[in-house]
């Protein structure tokens, strides 16, 4: 069984995106669950949020490998819109159900929401929660200009917490001079593996993606 928490540099850094290419892979080696533990607006009607939906279309797992827990209608931080409908996250009932997953399936991936540092409740943030769990961590980041900085901010606050990195996704890549500096600056810097580098595509469904270092 393998555990990873996917968090991000920001929001729409594409970790939605990242955790579908991943379970499409993993797919081929064992049995994958993706749990979404917060989810903030865009809900639909055929899953809880358009995020589910797009897992399931790039990964083609079953609807009944796709988890979800707390779902609010506002786009916005977690402990906001929790607030905003007069509901509580309680941490314990994430985890219990991670424990559960961890139990049923060979790899079990976690999409985080928004940046590292985003609060899940006014006193508890989602990197308290990553800690609590201590599962192996993939951070996506975008590919260019300005990613050095944001991604160093990640790395250094995961390292001050002592948690482990599994290595970092680069999205919307284009191969150019300054995207190919950026993950050679992030791996020499924090000796972090580059799992993967997600094209800038219309297609992305089709793409075939090679993770590295998993």
């Amino acid at each position: 069984m393998t555990t990873f928490f996917i968090t991000g540099t920001d929001t729409g850094v594409g970790k939605t995106i990242s955790t579908a290419l991943l379970a499409k892979v993993l797919k081929t080696k064992g049995s994958v669950a993706v749990y979404k533990p917060l989810m903030c607006g865009d809900l639909t009607d055929e899953h809880p949020t358009q995020d589910l939906k797009t897992i399931q279309e790039i990964s083609n797992l079953e609807t009944n490998d796709l988890y979800d827990e707390y779902t609010f209608k506002l786009a916005a931080s977690p402990h906001l819109a929790a607030e905003k409908e007069n509901k509580e996250i309680n941490k314990q009932v994430i985890i219990d159900k991670i424990n559960e997953l961890k139990q049923k399936y060979d790899f079990v991936l976690i999409e985080g929401a928004g940046g590292l540092l985003v609060p899940v409740t006014r006193t508890y943030s989602l990197a308290d929660l990553i800690q609590e769990l201590n599962e192996e961590v993939i951070v996506v980041a975008r590919a260019a200009l300005g990613t050095i900085n944001h991604s160093s901010l990640t790395i250094e606050a995961l390292k001050k917490r002592n948690i482990t990195i599994k290595g970092i996704i680069l999205n919307f890549y284009t191969d150019s001079e300054i995207e190919q500096d950026n993950a050679r600056i992030l791996e020499e810097t924090y000796a972090v593996n580059i799992l993967a580098k997600i094209p800038k595509s219309e297609n992305i469904k089709n793409e075939v993606i090679s993770f590295e270092n998993l």
